[in-house]
């Protein structure tokens, strides 16, 4: 009898611990798209900051979103700007990118279709 009542004890405590582990996923998971959804609406918003880099007229501005967020066609320059929310970084593809491009291996290339 006791060994019956501490199998069911063991099965309860272990069934417990997996619906906590279930929900504390379900919880990570809407909490990370919450961020990313947030991070998405902040690359849509961040030209209208002050803080944003580009001090020149916005229409030179086009949005990419991946895998860099702008591209601003100034003047004497163009330049790639990635919009980071919170503590994000650069994803392994954006480092790489970024990398190339000041290493200045960065081509302009013309595709005439005839």
């Amino acid at each position: 009898m006791i060994l019956i009542s501490s199998l069911l004890i063991s099965y309860t405590l272990y069934w417990i611990y997996l619906e906590e582990k279930r929900k504390r996923r379900k919880l990570l998971s809407q909490k990370k798209s919450s961020e990313v959804l947030l991070g998405q609406i902040s690359e849509h918003l961040a030209p209208f900051l002050d803080s944003f880099p580009i001090d020149e007229e916005l229409k030179e501005l086009n949005f990419l979103g991946m895998p860099i967020d702008y591209i601003h066609f100034g003047e004497d320059k163009v330049t790639f700007i990635e919009v980071k929310s919170g503590g994000s970084k650069l994803s392994k593809k954006q480092r790489r990118i970024r990398d190339l491009i000041k290493d200045g291996k960065v081509e302009f290339k013309i595709h005439q279709i005839k």
